[in-house]
């Protein structure tokens, strides 16, 4: 089992913890060679099944840290590669040294930022102020693992998320939106003719609790159709297996009607049916294995 492929959102807070366990050490001069062992060993203990490699560290005055190329590989799988930070940087809030951390990451096209605070007493770490800046997802190798098909287009969101421990258990919970711009992905199985879906822009918020991601106030627009829709995801590791159902409503437009006599059938039995000129659906199934169907 991979956990970094399991837990992608845990990806920011796990870097982040490993770099401060050593913070102290290298603002009292600890060896610079040391240390990097020292962060790659960290990560690959968090991080079972996983090795982390970590090219250059420098400390910046007064208290900020600096990581170039961090590269992350099944070390299980051939060492395949799971992801790269270009540079991370983490500095230190002075009013609260020790608990209160800024993270930017540059990775994949784009400047990520976030805001990380750590309660040790209680066993907690929230993430606050995320800001995701068109994260190009055609670049990042374990999205077409997860979904097992080719995906693309910049992925930009905003949110906060909270990991808290009750009772021995792991407590998830979050909230925030995301847009998926200029973006594609190929279907397993023809929609209305259409073997890929071609997007100008996707929208949602989400919000994680108890297990469950749900989305609302959904919308995309693409080339052939736009629509909305709602749903959640039933979280489970791996990723892939996760269980979820969203409905919603297509719109084709006229051009792909016009080129696929089929499709042109199929809309216009559709929406006499329903006596609507939007066309509901059900998306359901695993992440690595949905089935789409028509009149829900």
């Amino acid at each position: 089992m991979n956990p970094f492929k399991n837990r992608p959102l845990l990806f920011c807070s796990l870097i982040a913890y490993v770099i401060l366990l050593g913070a102290a050490l290298l603002y009292l001069r600890f060896p610079t060679e040391q240390f990097n062992a020292f962060c790659q060993a960290k990560v690959e203990q968090l991080l079972p099944g996983t090795q982390c490699s970590i090219n250059k560290l420098r400390y910046i005055f007064p208290m900020s840290m600096e990581a170039d190329t961090i590269v992350f590989s099944n070390a299980v799988n051939n060492k395949q590669t799971l992801g790269t930070i270009n540079q991370l940087t983490i500095r230190p809030q002075f009013s609260s040294p020790w608990s209160r951390f800024k993270v930017t990451i540059k990775a994949y096209g784009g400047e990520h930022k976030v805001s990380v605070v750590i309660n040790r007493s209680k066993r907690e770490f929230v993430l606050n102020n995320i800001l995701i800046n068109s994260l190009d997802l055609a670049k990042l190798p374990f999205v077409s693992q997860i979904f097992n098909r080719k995906i693309t287009g910049l992925f930009s969101g905003k949110g906060m998320y909270k990991s808290a421990t009750k009772d021995g258990k792991r407590i998830l919970s979050g909230q925030g939106s995301f847009v998926v711009d200029k973006g594609s992905f190929s279907l397993l199985y023809p929609i209305l003719s259409l073997t890929k879906i071609d997007l100008k822009e996707l929208k949602t918020d989400i919000v994680l609790q108890k297990g469950q991601m749900q989305f609302s106030n959904g919308h995309f627009l693409g080339k052939e159709l736009k629509g909305d829709f709602a749903g959640d995801i039933i979280l489970q590791a791996p990723l892939h297996n996760s269980d979820f159902m969203i409905k919603g409503r297509l719109d084709p437009f006229a051009p792909l009607l016009k080129k696929s006599k089929y499709a042109q059938n199929m809309v216009i039995q559709l929406k006499r049916r329903h006596n609507r000129s939007t066309l509901p659906f059900l998306l359901q199934g695993s992440v690595q294995k949905p089935r789409f169907k028509f009149d829900t």
